[in-house]
């Protein structure tokens, strides 16, 4: 038994007109297709169990639709109107025109070829009019394959990304091809974020903006090991990448007490919820350049500056210099608040060494007393007792020969950062004093994807996946997308052209002029 399926078009009257004959012979390819998978429905899926069915269908169906994507640049060729003449953007007049010049497309159904006219003249390259309207990449890959290589490579490896990929289209995409798309894909994501419209988010009346930050190591390949701009605990090997990260909070006043309080009591006083969370990182960029992105995010947000602002850092001082100093740039007061949890692990290190020979109750009790002394913003005099208990060991027959570099480390810790641990005040106001949220970026973003065994990197291809990274972790890979095609369509394709020929392309935006 044999299918036909037959192509007819219906007016709003519900009258049947044919498809015109040219129209009709390039779908006979997807019609022949379409039909033979109707056929196999009716006859040849029910021998096979559903695991073979599918596979049937993935195949043949994906080949259908590659058929009828191929179909659409067929049509769109045989119906593409000529114009008399198109000028360059270098002002010189192409007028001959030849049909039949091809090429590929690699697209998410599999490859195509498509055919365009051509504008020539001479003196500099071909013109192609339909690629802008197509806006088509320079490589062969479409733009459905650009977007499956932004999500997965910024979530997977590049080896996964391939496996993946092949699997969906049934197309293996070069590794060296996966790394250029990549890098051509998160060339515009600074620009991106820049151009949106300020004040975009709702804030409401008392909520506060709190910007975090921090580092995290990312392996080097050999060749770009050096001795210079590197992670000071692996010199040469690894390099630091710095991130950012900005969210909004309404409030929620704490005492110190609810903060060293069991569970039951702090569930009952929780602080305060990130929502709207935005994170931003580079390998590339210095610590300024880092600290000043999450300011402009919050410049973004308030651009009227009516919100209060916080920084919550982990202590390195290169962060909170950059901090000041923007802050004073922009005519701001920010408030920067050590992360209680470092504070809490540089205590509770210094309390197993003052207090050997004790039960591991009597450590933490005597270790949660200096912590409350810290969050009612005490941490001077916390260092102080620390000191004095670890000079009097020292000079104690029975302990002088003991460890107390823990303790030292504390003390210096707690000095040198005391101004930005007033906890008390911070609970007072219903700030967050923990950098949960950054360190939670610091994995999604780098460690989960760089800390990859075996995984090395050179700066810029981790610059790449940190920034398509950044962009899938926001949920604005769609908007970026769509950003990236239209600044591709303007920049690659419309630059081409003299503005006055943009509507001969059938396109109705016009590029914006260079400089």
């Amino acid at each position: 038994m044999a299918v036909v399926v037959t192509v007819e078009l219906v007016d709003e009257d519900g009258s049947r007109v044919p498809v015109d004959p040219e129209a009709a012979a390039l779908l006979a390819g997807p019609n022949e297709l379409y039909a033979s998978l109707v056929g196999w429905t009716l006859e040849g899926a029910g021998a096979l169990d559903h695991g073979e069915r599918e596979k049937t269908l993935e195949k043949d169906g994906r080949e259908l639709q590659r058929s009828l994507l191929e179909t659409t640049f067929a049509l769109d060729t045989a119906r593409e109107q000529r114009v008399e003449y198109l000028v360059s953007e270098a002002g010189i007049r192409h007028g001959g025109t030849e049909t039949g010049h091809d090429r590929r497309v690699t697209s998410i159904f599999g490859p195509v070829r498509v055919s365009r006219l051509a504008y020539r003249n001479r003196r500099e390259a071909n013109l192609y009019p339909a690629d802008a309207r197509w806006a088509l990449a320079e490589d062969t890959y479409s733009f459905g394959m650009r977007a499956l290589v932004a999500y997965h490579v910024a979530t997977s490896g590049y080896g996964q990304t391939q496996e993946i990929i092949a699997q969906r289209t049934g197309v293996t995409v070069g590794l060296a091809q996966i790394t250029q798309i990549a890098h051509d894909l998160a060339r515009w994501v600074p620009d991106f974020y820049d151009q949106r419209a300020l004040g975009a988010t709702d804030l409401a009346p008392g909520d506060i903006l709190a910007m975090q930050g921090d580092g995290k190591s990312i392996a080097l390949r050999p060749e770009h090991r050096t001795t210079t701009n590197s992670d000071s605990t692996h010199p040469g090997v690894k390099k630091m990448a710095e991130i950012v990260a900005v969210t909004t909070f309404t409030p929620a006043v704490r005492t110190p007490e609810d903060i060293a309080a069991p569970a039951a009591r702090r569930a009952e006083h929780p602080g305060p919820t990130a929502r709207d969370t935005w994170v931003s990182a580079s390998i590339t960029d210095d610590i300024p350049a880092v600290i000043g992105r999450a300011f402009d995010e919050a410049d973004w947000r308030d651009p009227h500056h009516d919100h209060q602002r916080i920084f919550l850092v982990d202590g390195n001082r290169q962060q909170i210099t950059a901090i000041g100093e923007h802050a004073r740039r922009r005519g701001l007061k920010v408030p920067i608040i050590i992360d209680y949890i470092h504070v809490a692990e540089y205590a509770r290190k210094a309390a197993v060494q003052l207090n050997r020979g004790k039960t591991a109750t009597e450590i933490s009790q005597w270790g949660d007393g200096q912590l409350l002394r810290i969050t009612h913003g005490r941490a001077k005099a916390v260092a102080a007792t620390l000191a004095s208990l670890a000079a009097k060991r020292r000079t104690h027959p029975r302990t002088r020969d003991q460890d107390f570099s823990d303790v030292d480390r504390a003390v210096t810790y707690l000095t040198n950062n005391h101004q930005h641990m007033r906890y008390d005040k911070a609970l007072a106001n219903g700030w967050p004093i923990a950098t949960g949220l950054i360190e939670g970026a610091c994995r999604h973003v780098i460690e989960d994807r760089f800390g990859i065994t075996g995984a090395r990197w050179s700066p810029d291809g981790a610059e790449d996946i940190l920034k398509l990274r950044a962009v899938v972790i926001n949920s604005d890979l769609n908007a970026y997308l769509a950003y990236h095609k239209q600044r591709y369509l303007t920049e690659h394709h419309l630059t081409r052209y003299d503005p006055a020929n943009i509507p001969d392309l059938g396109l109705t935006t016009a590029p914006a002029r260079p400089g």
